[in-house]
């Protein structure tokens, strides 16, 4: 089969949903070319491409079931390919931004800071830990799947299973609660580069 027409489409999306291996590869077969280019496009490398394709038609198996639920699941499989995509993008810069700041205190270390200047470093490095674990709950879990997941708003709005602006104003009062306790332990001036950088 095809599976080109809307009525054959149809059809092999509820045998997938029961469990027919065969359906599935069909599956792969059909929407694998597209899911292909769209993350070369995304990402600029068609090896990662492949890995984020695979990692989609696992994500679709995995929840094959909501394929006779959902009503377009074609557009499903493509924006489960589309968020992996950005996803990995995020994850890529969110490791260029921690690998500028161990080169950085790599640095310092090479060109002799005196100790006590890195000793500061590194503690402003411990209070911005423990800031963080010390925000309430629904705080920490916000944060942390933004600057530590790369997640959107929107994304973590649907995981937690909250408003999108109950998210926002959790992400406002995490970094507020940040920010304060790291100018009273005598930093103001640093704060906002750090949150940015180092967690």
């Amino acid at each position: 089969m095809s599976a080109s027409h809307p009525g054959e489409l149809h059809l092999l999306y509820r045998r997938v949903a029961e469990g027919s291996e065969a359906a599935f590869r069909q599956l792969v077969d059909h929407h694998a070319p597209r899911l292909l280019a769209l993350a070369a496009r995304i990402t600029g490398s068609a090896a990662v491409a492949d890995d984020l394709v695979q990692d989609t038609f696992l994500k679709v198996w995995l929840s094959r079931d909501q394929l006779t639920e959902v009503e377009h699941p074609e557009a499903w499989i493509k924006k489960i390919c589309f968020f992996l995509a950005i996803n990995h993008l995020r994850r890529q810069q969110l490791r260029s931004k921690i690998m500028d700041v161990v080169e950085y205190r790599q640095a310092l270390d090479a060109h002799g800071l005196p100790a006590e200047e890195l000793a500061e470093f590194h503690q402003l490095l411990a209070l911005l830990h423990q800031a963080v674990r010390q925000l309430p709950a629904k705080q920490q879990l916000v944060y942390q799947l933004s600057r530590e997941q790369g997640l959107s708003i929107a994304e973590i709005a649907e995981q937690m299973g909250l408003a999108a602006s109950t998210v926002k104003n959790l992400m406002v009062m995490a970094l507020k609660n940040i920010r304060t306790a790291l100018q009273h332990a005598g930093y103001p001036l640093l704060v906002a580069i750090l949150i940015d950088l180092l967690v």
